[in-house]
């Protein structure tokens, strides 16, 4: 994508490399007992979160090779910042004797732990990530409020959506257009999908890799002529945010399609959103040496911007831009970029969630974008997100447990200053939970 990578919860997170391959936690509500050994390392756990600095003791080795002791104790000390002091355990959900979840009472929130011990006396820890957060008290206008102080702008809804109808719950300057980032790959993913339900195209249609964009992905490192399936690129595309399996997509499609998906969500301002510009040309139209191109597409109609970009060869040598001119500071996000309204992109989920293809919904879901203990509220969790300096956006499709389906949406731009992407993150992953409760 041609955004940063976005280090979802990695604050957060405490995760040793020794804990690979450890039993899943999915089955963890069926309640094994909790054993001695598991019950005494929780209390340990407590008093470390709380700064007894015992970790040497704690830890495996392994683990404090993974994850030096000056690093866990920095995340030990943010995870303070963000949730307050420690007061005590919550309870203990075992999925086995050395594995289970250890919820943790913080004064702003309950953090739900997962933690794996060794399997030998005497037991350290070999596993810790953090991998839900219920803040106390909290609401959605709450989060709102929140959100609305934030430098810059930030847009939101959240809506119920059916078949036949959409219930707005909440919105935030829903209407305004926002940069998205990456966000916009979901448009991608709907022409395609559609292109497959009307037996255009299969998703094992086969496709060599036949140009190149930048990170981030891995498939601008892979060979030219590599074949590839388009479930494959669309898969990378969402997932990884791969931005050469998009423009591979992309070319195979068509703007032919890709404008008739923007129109057909019911895109509020067409015009800022298409031409849909391909990710290496995101970048190379954004680049110092192309600031007269640039002058003259921002103000263009459709036809001529799409003009332009042929007749001055725009995107075609990746080699000649230099990702490192977009890196730290906004650049040109009012004006080049993909753009969305939160209202649009509850459409366009809502296209997507009509689709009911079983290969569509795996896709979304992959990453959903949100940590795993908060993911299991839901019956169902799928996004994208996309970032670069000065924004962050996301699109999130999910079904209760009660069956209904919501659309999740929203957006911060920042022309001036980078925004804060793991603030933003938990204060979607805030509403989510909000949500998943209703």
């Amino acid at each position: 994508m041609p955004d940063r990578v976005i280090r979802f919860w990695l604050f957060a997170a405490l995760i040793a490399i020794s804990a690979l391959g450890v039993p899943s936690l999915a089955k963890a509500e069926q309640m094994a007992t909790v054993s001695t050994e598991y019950d005494h390392r929780a209390s340990e756990l407590l008093d470390i979160l709380k700064g007894s600095q015992q970790e040497e003791s704690f830890f495996a080795s392994s683990f404090l090779d993974a994850i030096p002791l000056p690093q866990v104790r920095v995340l030990i000390a943010q995870l303070q910042t963000q949730y307050g002091e420690p007061l005590k355990i919550a309870r203990i959900i075992p999925a086995t004797a050395q594995d289970g979840t250890v919820e943790i009472a913080y004064t702003k929130a309950t953090l739900a732990m997962r933690m794996v011990l060794d399997s030998s006396a005497p037991y350290p820890v070999i596993g810790l990530q953090v991998t839900g957060a219920n803040m106390t008290d909290d609401s959605i206008d709450k989060v709102k409020q929140e959100l609305e102080k934030l430098p810059g702008t930030v847009g939101l809804e959240i809506a119920e959506i059916g078949a036949d109808q959409t219930s707005i719950i909440t919105s935030l300057n829903a209407d305004r257009q926002f940069a998205i980032g990456s966000t916009f790959k979901l448009y991608v993913l709907a022409a395609l999908s559609s292109k497959i339900a009307n037996s255009d195209r299969d998703w094992d249609d086969v496709v060599p890799i036949y140009r190149k964009s930048l990170p981030s992905g891995i498939l601008q490192d892979w060979p030219i002529g590599t074949p590839m399936t388009l479930q494959a690129l669309a898969t990378l595309m969402i997932s990884v945010s791969d931005n050469t399996a998009t423009d591979i997509l992309m070319t195979e499609l068509g703007s032919k399609i890709l404008d008739e998906i923007v129109h057909k969500s019911g895109h509020g301002a067409p015009d800022k959103m298409l031409p849909m510009l391909s990710t290496i040309e995101f970048f190379d139209l954004k680049m110092p040496n192309n600031a007269d191109v640039r002058a003259l597409y921002i103000d263009a109609s459709d036809d001529v911007q799409r003009d332009l970009l042929s007749r001055y060869n725009i995107g075609l040598d990746a080699k000649s831009i230099d990702i490192g001119n977009l890196a730290n500071q906004p650049q040109h996000i009012e004006t080049v970029e993909w753009f969305a309204a939160p209202s649009d992109l509850t459409g366009l989920l809502r296209i997507i969630n009509n689709i009911e293809d079983p290969v569509v919904e795996n896709i979304l879901k992959i990453n959903p974008l949100i940590p795993p203990g908060d993911a299991l509220r839901w019956k169902y969790i799928g996004g994208k997100g996309g970032s670069e300096p000065g924004v962050i956006s996301f699109a999130f499709l999910t079904r209760s447990k009660s069956g209904k389906a919501y659309a999740v949406s929203g957006s911060w731009n920042n022309s001036v200053a980078p925004v804060d992407n793991d603030k933003f993150t938990l204060m979607m992953n805030r509403l989510l939970n909000l949500i998943a409760a209703r």
